[in-house]
């Protein structure tokens, strides 16, 4: 084999050693990133957004079956001036009931509006009963600044993940394993690369104890093994 072929195999190599452990790198950070989401805004009662769209969990069953208790669903930020429609699964702040103060998403039931055309109040209602003469609808008159997000979609994976992450085996699986194996492969190149620097220097100090003449002979060696390895091609 060649230098030029044992010099391409090493490239391709090292450019297979930095794809995969930087694939690793970035599932780690995003499985870190989505966790330290969730746990913050558990811990917290606050909403964190990423790009314009945030992660909630729905707590009840009022919007069964379009979305199960304990899923989590992602929503994109609805700016003031925004138009909102009825028929939009909305995020808002409960201004009453048992989650008062807290986050409930919920489809948009009625707008009404003010003489000015500006909305005056929306009111909403959980899909269980959508759409059926025994419907509920909601209580309450919920001012357009109480809507923070509408619905995008359910994310089973998210969900899925935040649940294996209440257990402590799924923090070991997702969190700490991924940081060992980071790390290892961090630590392995350093140790990988001291290696082979001292190979170099050794093979470099050998060859400056070595007289002339054997200098010449390691020489001449190394030019016929060449030759004859480009002759086998």
């Amino acid at each position: 084999m060649s230098e030029k072929v044992k010099a391409e195999k090493s490239k391709a190599r090292k450019i297979y050693d930095i794809v995969s452990t930087v694939i690793i790198a970035l599932i780690f950070v995003f499985l870190v990133v989505v966790a330290a989401l969730l746990l913050w805004q558990r811990k917290t009662g606050t909403d964190s957004s990423v790009f314009g769209y945030s992660l909630y969990n729905v707590l009840t069953d009022s919007m069964d079956p379009t979305i199960k208790p304990g899923e989590i669903i992602i929503a994109k930020k609805v700016d003031a001036g925004e138009e909102v429609k009825v028929g939009d699964i909305i995020t808002f702040t409960a201004p009453s009931g048992r989650l008062k103060g807290q986050n409930e998403t919920h489809r948009i039931y009625e707008i009404v509006y003010n003489d000015d055309g500006s909305v005056k109040y929306i009111k909403t209602a959980g899909d269980n009963k959508y759409g059926s003469d025994s419907v509920k609808v909601d209580d309450w008159q919920l001012e357009r600044s109480a809507v923070k997000a509408r619905y995008v979609k359910t994310s089973s994976l998210i969900s899925g993940l935040r649940n294996f992450l209440t257990k402590w085996y799924g923090y070991v699986v997702l969190i700490v394993i991924p940081l060992c194996v980071v790390f290892g492969l961090f630590v392995a190149g350093i140790v990988q690369d001291k290696v082979k620097l001292e190979k170099e220097k050794n093979k470099q100090d050998y060859i400056d104890t070595m007289s002339d003449e054997e200098k010449k002979k390691l020489a001449e060696e190394y030019l016929k093994n060449k030759e004859d390895s480009d002759k086998n091609e």
